[in-house]
């Protein structure tokens, strides 16, 4: 259908931000919410979605690959096929995420996301890039190389950015290291989200980081420390810190593998959904049946295997970041740990759109906003997915005649 026609898709279960309504209805125009809830007007391409649910379309602030492909490998079409492979799953926008690597793959992969989004996306929303590393502590590693860990200099961060024109969104940081005031004070400078990860920082330097305009942990959990000791001394940790702490937002990978449920819902209950973004994570193999895979570039990534439903380190050490996708971050969210369904979709789309800043136009199904959206089946497998109201991808089983 052409993108000015009305679309109405009715008598189907809305998940709103503080409710689901059943039989409701959604008048898609434009690219846009026309209405919500409204009856089918004259003249519309009227759907009935008796039996199916409706949901805004998820917002995947941290992932790295899918579909078989890597942000990492440093060119615009493995960008896109990520954004393609996850829409398949219900992502409409996600910010494509690096990882720690030398100064000149790190410009390639910047170049290479500036074209993927000049071009346009055919799946999911380019919403921005989001640099995770190479500031971080070794001990705090994970499954970054520590090679190429290093120390923020002001002249470097300025050099990226600039190369980034507007496009970096989110830069992660370990506190413990030097320099991280400089850090801070050149991501307020330029609008850009600082973010703790890969770090076994103090409280004292947690907070000293978010006094400073840190302003959110990254896959909290995964590489950042509780309470330990230093020099035989017990020092409060990193997650102690970020739990009181309540102009603090955290993201969770919602795998059902990386965080056990007891830790989801303690963040969960001290944190709230307007505080806690679900995420992926997601490698190359995430949307794949790869049993070997590479994280981060093929070129020079690190070796993986696929077990258990997760990426690994091939001696098993460490995880290796998820293979999971949002639409199982729902179904881990809601129907493994007992999240009510509509904070759960916050923490899939509005909380997401809210760190984005761009919550104005997207997160969630609201009139005016993008036509970003989600149809499920009873069991949330995903059948449909719309991006700005275009059909972006369709269960071959799923009847949908527009």
């Amino acid at each position: 259908m052409k993108n000015n026609e009305l679309l109405w898709l009715g008598n189907e279960t809305l998940v709103l931000p503080d409710r689901i309504c059943r039989s409701g209805s959604l008048l898609i125009q434009n690219g846009k919410i026309a209405a919500v809830n409204a009856s089918c007007p004259e003249g519309a391409v009227s759907v009935d979605m008796r039996g199916y649910w409706i949901l805004p379309g998820f917002i995947d602030l941290h992932v790295h690959g899918g579909g078989g492909a890597d942000v990492m490998d440093g060119d615009p079409e493995s960008i896109l096929q990520v954004a393609r492979a996850h829409c398949r799953h219900g992502t409409t926008a996600l910010t494509p995420t690096t990882m720690t690597c030398a100064d000149d793959l790190l410009e390639k992969v910047i170049r290479s996301y500036r074209k993927a989004k000049a071009v346009g996306s055919d799946g999911a929303e380019l919403l921005g890039l989001h640099l995770e590393g190479p500031f971080f502590a070794a001990a705090g590693k994970g499954a970054q190389p520590v090679t190429e860990q290093r120390i923020p200099t002001r002249e470097i961060l300025e050099q990226i950015i600039a190369l980034g024109a507007g496009q970096i969104v989110r830069w992660d940081e370990a506190p413990e290291l030097p320099n991280t005031d400089i850090f801070a004070d050149v991501m307020r400078e330029n609008g850009i989200m600082a973010s703790i990860a890969h770090t076994n920082a103090t409280a004292q330097q947690a907070n000293a980081a978010f006094d400073a305009g840190f302003s959110h942990v990254t896959h909290f959990y995964s590489a950042t420390p509780w309470g330990h000791k230093v020099n035989g001394i017990v020092y409060g940790g990193v997650n102690e810190t970020t739990l009181l702490r309540d102009d603090i937002t955290i993201e969770l990978i919602a795998d059902g593998c990386h965080i056990p449920h007891e830790s989801i819902m303690l963040a969960y209950r001290l944190k709230g959904p307007d505080k806690i973004a679900l995420i992926t994570d997601a490698m190359r193999a995430a949307g794949t049946a790869q049993k070997q895979s590479i994280l981060g570039s093929k070129e020079n990534g690190v070796p993986v295997v696929i077990r258990d439903g997760v990426a690994q380190l091939p001696d098993f050490s460490s995880y290796a970041g998820s293979i999971g996708t949002m639409d199982r971050a729902l179904r881990m969210a809601h129907l493994r740990d007992g999240i009510p369904l509509p904070e759960v979709c916050r923490m899939l789309s509005l909380t997401p759109a809210k760190l984005l800043k761009c919550a104005d136009r997207k997160g969630s199904l609201e009139k005016g906003k993008d036509a970003d959206v989600v149809i499920m089946d009873p069991s949330f497998e995903v059948k449909a997915v719309f991006v700005h109201g275009i059909l972006r991808y369709k269960n071959d089983g799923f009847q949908l005649s527009i």
